[in-house]
């Protein structure tokens, strides 16, 4: 501190020295401040582990839906491509799709190409960490394709991750983080994307936490400068 800023704070405390010390000492008390908790809140998906609709039989004694995925959003690319849920666990063949068992519920979704997507009744906060989880499963006997987890925010994305490849049989868990920052755009609905670029991408058990970012309250913020001047007022006693 220079000694410009020394003085004026000794014209402050009256010119008194013993006066900083006292105000130096007053307001260091003020950093004590009990600090309140943050948890992370969970926000809702619908159909979060796609156990809805329940997979039909199909040719081959395989249970997969065509196309339906309850709450869920499905636009195939290309067209022809096939998207729904699937019930590995139901299958007669002895070829299992899985080595691992299924992380939530007995069915998945699967992806031939194109997205899944589900635009959810929560919108973008300032000042929250958002957490968004998907566990990737890559099927025996094909070949992974490339994918993507997206988290979105209207028409703004905001993070993805595809860098997890899974080992074959196996599910491994994707995360997607975002900060967003102290002044965002209001009524900014959030969005959840899964993104495949072939046959087959599989994906259970999404999540998405938002945990709020703590701002100083204006008493620490006093707090931290009372220290600062309590060390100048012991270096001037």
């Amino acid at each position: 501190m220079n000694q410009k800023i020394l003085r004026k704070l000794i014209s402050f405390a009256g010119g008194d020295k013993l006066g900083l010390l006292k105000l130096a000492i007053a307001s260091s008390c003020l950093v004590i401040v009990p600090q309140v908790q943050v948890r992370a809140a969970s926000i809702p998906i619908l159909n979060h582990s796609f156990e809805s609709p329940t997979a039909p039989m199909q040719a081959g004694n395989l249970y997969y839906s065509m196309n339906v995925i309850n709450n869920w959003t499905l636009v195939p690319n290309p067209s022809n491509a096939l998207q729904g849920v699937f019930s590995p666990m139901m299958a007669s063949s002895t070829m299992s799709a899985f080595t691992d068992p299924i992380p939530d519920g007995s069915q998945t979704a699967y992806s031939n190409g194109g997205t899944i997507s589900q635009v959810l009744n929560a919108t973008l906060q300032a000042n929250t960490r958002y957490t968004l989880g998907a566990y990737v499963g890559n099927r025996n006997f094909q070949n992974f394709p490339t994918y993507s987890i997206q988290l979105w925010a209207g028409t703004n994305l905001l993070a993805s991750n595809g860098s997890v490849i899974p080992a074959d049989g196996r599910f491994s868990l994707v995360t997607v983080n975002h900060t967003s920052g102290s002044m965002v755009t209001p009524g900014q609905a959030l969005e959840i994307r899964l993104v495949s670029s072939g046959v087959q991408a599989n994906f259970d058990l999404i999540t998405l936490n938002a945990t709020p970012i703590p701002i100083p309250e204006p008493s620490a913020i006093l707090g931290l400068l009372g220290f600062g001047l309590l060390g100048i007022g012991l270096k001037l006693k």
